[in-house]
């Protein structure tokens, strides 16, 4: 699940945009991304495995009092609401600029905002089960368009050279925005109690990290390959337009619907996680026992929010840029849990642990 969730980023637009600064070098800016988002895990769901049996709202509670723990939280269950209406635009973007050159963009957020709200009811353990079905079918579409650009990729491997020719500067640049959407993982804060095993949550995520982590850098080096540096740091959506510029032959074309349906896929679990997240969050939050009531209301705020928060695309794209989205998400995950984690430490100064178990 986890997997697909950071995946589905990695063939929406993290190629153009690592490409944009680091150019041939953005392969490099990949696996620098790794390090970093890997610190962030931990400072993620650390906490989470020392409070096994609370969610975030429950175990800030704890440490810094009811009512600030609860201020805290409202950063998290922010993130999840922009994330998940971030991805979801993308992805009718995409949809709509493709394929569905007529179809209203508020029509299909909508459409994935229900199928979203109507998993997150069933609740957690439905949404495991359906990423555990498409999973499988999500690899293969992926190693299959992959597998398709490799003889154009190995033919023209020279634009991946000089490498480092301009030094690491612009490779960490270039890393800024796939480290900080690791804010995705912010779900494990409110997920990790309904696991069977939550204090080895960190090693699985930490695993879907390196897996997406292989993908981003396969991706990487076959779209600024194919596509040029320069081509490929300004097209919208790099992957799509370089599976669309793989010719197999006359009997197999629109190679790029297995990568849409592949990211289609990791966009339903993403915001029925999401939508679970948030809304199980808000009911912690308002103290109530069940969270379903607010799905359908969050649902109407999800799709607004999707509809309303970006004008256009270039807007959506000028969010992810290092020195505007980098800072702004990375807030989502240093505010809150650099206060928890602040008042664990006191804590465990002051008086011991502070009743994890």
């Amino acid at each position: 699940m986890l997997f697909m969730m950071r995946t589905t980023v990695v063939i929406a637009l993290l190629p153009v945009l690592t490409s944009a600064d680091a150019l041939q070098d953005a392969w490099a800016s990949a696996i620098v991304s790794f390090f970093g988002a890997s610190l962030l895990i931990a400072v993620i769901a650390g906490l989470g495995v020392r409070f096994p049996d609370l969610t975030i709202v429950e175990y800030a509670q704890k440490l810094i009092g009811k009512w600030p723990g609860k201020a805290v939280c409202l950063i998290i269950m922010w993130a999840f609401l922009v994330i998940a209406a971030t991805d979801t635009r993308i992805y009718s973007e995409a949809l709509v600029i493709g394929f569905l050159t007529e179809t209203p963009i508020p029509f299909i957020i909508f459409s994935m905002v229900i199928t979203g709200s109507v998993a997150a009811y069933s609740g957690l353990e439905v949404i495991g089960r359906s990423a555990d079905l498409l999973f499988p079918i999500f690899v293969v579409m992926i190693v299959v368009s992959l597998a398709f650009t490799i003889p154009d990729a190995i033919t023209m491997g020279s634009n991946l050279e000089p490498v480092l020719a301009r030094g690491i500067g612009p490779v960490l640049r270039g890393s800024i925005i796939s480290t900080v959407v690791i804010a995705q993982y912010l779900c494990l804060t409110m997920i990790l109690p309904a696991t069977n095993q939550p204090k080895k949550a960190l090693g699985t995520a930490l695993w879907a990290l390196a897996g997406s982590t292989v993908v981003l850098v396969l991706v990487t080096l076959a779209v600024t390959a194919i596509l040029g540096p320069d081509h490929g740091s300004r097209v919208v959506f790099p992957f799509f337009s370089m599976v669309r510029a793989i010719y197999i032959s006359v009997f197999l074309e629109r190679v790029e619907m297995l990568a849409l349906f592949a990211w289609g896929f990791g966009v339903f679990i993403g915001v029925s996680v999401f939508m679970y997240c948030g809304s199980r969050a808000l009911a912690q939050v308002l103290g109530l026992d069940d969270y379903r009531p607010l799905i359908g209301p969050l649902a109407v705020i999800w799709g607004t929010f999707s509809v309303h928060s970006y004008q256009n695309l270039f807007q959506l794209r000028t969010f992810f840029q290092p020195k505007i989205g980098g800072p702004y998400v990375l807030s989502w995950i240093l505010v809150p849990m650099g206060i928890l984690w602040a008042a664990y430490g006191i804590r465990r100064l002051v008086g011991g642990k502070p009743d994890e178990e």
